[in-house]
């Protein structure tokens, strides 16, 4: 894209390809500063503290002084100080971080529940968000549309919710629009769905969804690796109950008020006469909040931890939900003394979680292995190879693209080896490819000596790298563009 590829043209993708989300701050930062691999930890860094700012945000709206600060305060701990846990998918991108940024905004753009510049924005977002990651449409579009029927139902007007219903509505034709005139005009394709997790798995999923959820907040479970000191785990834990409570306060209300009807007054913020764009911000991040955790249920389809980054989005929600009832509880504390006990409670529990923090940040840097593979390549002039997904990209990354190396994988059988089609571009391949590499400690797809060896004959040499086996043959390698298995000169000439 940052080459004025801006459709992506020859690519094959997944469903979640980031194209309109991460992927343009992305190019953004390769313009500016060319492929390096420290962008792979700045885009996702910026991402994640302007999540942060816009959280603060939306907590602080419709309190003053005092309380806006708790609410806003509480967001900026929560999520600005993650837990070891949390980082390590709140600061990895792209894993859904810069979409929750997308839904965020389109709701904040339809906070005023009218037609105008806000509703035509939301609708740009939502649509971006769509072509770029389709959980957009359990995190934005879907807790918008059922917020704007809410609106409805609580006011008795139809109108109330007209906005946010037809945001969503235009959101889902904008972006299936979009999709065609990329199509047509020529773009990437898409490979099939994710697995969804079978009805067993879901089961224990809505379990993981509590026991996951509170080690990312940092109480309980270690299951994500170094579990929080017990001293400090309190600290935590008034930041997730905080968010628990808020959550089903504001489900209550959106139950009770729906049923009764309850018409909304613009006075103090406070829950029972909130203006009406607090309550909007509250019903969406509820919603938002379960679409989240719908999408952990569905697409979970093992109990492996890695699957906590779709949690992410309910912890980003949540913690704005937890926020907002800070603010609300110092809101109603009007006298000295109360007001020097949320203080000091507030303060206890930031100083908690930013000691917490420090400690992440202690360790010195981990080696990064894949930065000796890459020197050695280099030092050999071995300058452009393929190799499986996970010893790929990352090379041409670390070496700034001094070293070029393009997924593969094993074909239908499992013998012979052709291009991967899932984060790659059909003009990477062809011939003239010099070597083959793959994680010997951490095999992948079956790329390894065996199907190497039969996909283009005995290596003239096999080097050891780290964990890694690096081949070389006496002929250049080449891989078809369209994914079939490209017959070698090797082969040709009876090998």
């Amino acid at each position: 894209m940052s080459g004025g590829n801006f459709t992506l043209n020859h690519w094959a993708l997944s469903l979640d390809s980031f194209w309109l989300v991460d992927v343009l701050l992305y190019a953004i930062a390769v313009l500016v500063g060319g492929v390096h691999h420290q962008l792979m930890n700045l885009v996702p860094a910026i991402i994640a503290a302007a999540v942060v700012v816009t959280g603060a945000w939306i907590a602080h709206r419709g309190y003053m002084r005092w309380a806006g600060v708790i609410s806003a305060g509480t967001v900026i701990v929560i999520l600005g100080l993650p837990t070891h846990a949390l980082s390590g998918f709140y600061l990895l991108g792209p894993l859904h971080v810069a979409t929750t940024l997308w839904c965020l905004a389109a709701f904040i753009a339809l906070r005023r529940a009218r037609f105008g510049l806000g509703w035509g924005a939301a609708v740009v977002l939502l649509a971006a968000g769509l072509l770029g990651d389709f959980q957009t449409l359990v995190l934005g579009v879907v807790p918008v549309g059922l917020a704007g029927i809410v609106s409805s139902l609580r006011t008795r007007r139809s109108m109330a919710g007209l906005p946010a219903v037809s945001a969503a509505v235009a959101g889902l034709v904008l972006a299936e629009a979009g999709r065609r005139i990329a199509r047509a005009v020529g773009t990437f394709t898409i490979a099939q769905a994710n697995p969804r997790a079978p009805f067993h798995q879901m089961i224990q999923n809505i379990h993981h969804v509590v026991t996951y959820g509170a080690a990312l907040e940092g109480v309980g479970s270690d299951v994500f690796g170094p579990q929080v000191a017990p001293v400090l785990q309190a600290a935590h834990a008034v930041g997730l109950a905080l968010g628990v409570v808020a959550l089903v306060i504001g489900l209550v209300f959106i139950v009770r008020t729906s049923v009764k009807g309850e018409k909304p007054e613009v006075t103090d913020g406070s829950r029972g006469s909130a203006s009406r764009e607090t309550i909007w911000f509250e019903d969406a991040l509820v919603f938002g909040f379960f679409g989240g955790c719908g999408t952990f249920i569905w697409l979970s389809f093992s109990a492996s931890i890695a699957f906590g980054r779709y949690l992410s989005s309910a912890i980003i929600f949540g913690a704005i939900l937890a926020g907002r009832l800070a603010g609300k509880i110092a809101g109603r504390t009007s006298e000295l003394w109360p007001r020097v006990a949320v203080a000091g409670i507030a303060s206890l529990a930031a100083i908690g979680c930013a000691v917490g923090f420090a400690d992440t940040l202690r360790p010195t840097a981990p080696v990064q292995p894949v930065s000796q593979l890459a020197s050695y390549l280099e030092h050999h002039h071995l300058t452009k190879g393929i190799g499986d997904y996970w010893s790929a990209s990352i090379v041409t990354v670390v070496s700034s693209q001094d070293v070029v190396v393009r997924p593969v994988t094993t074909l239908a059988g499992g013998q012979h080896i052709g291009r991967y089609l899932r984060q790659s571009s059909s003009t990477w391949y062809g011939g003239g490819f010099q070597f083959l590499v793959y994680n010997s400690v951490v095999p992948w797809d079956d790329v390894e000596a065996q199907s190497a060896t039969a996909s283009f004959g005995p290596p003239r040499t096999d080097a050891i790298v780290g964990r890694w086996h690096v081949m070389t043959w006496t002929h250049d390698l080449t891989i078809r563009p369209d994914g079939n298995f490209a017959p070698q000169p090797w082969a040709k000439s009876g090998g």
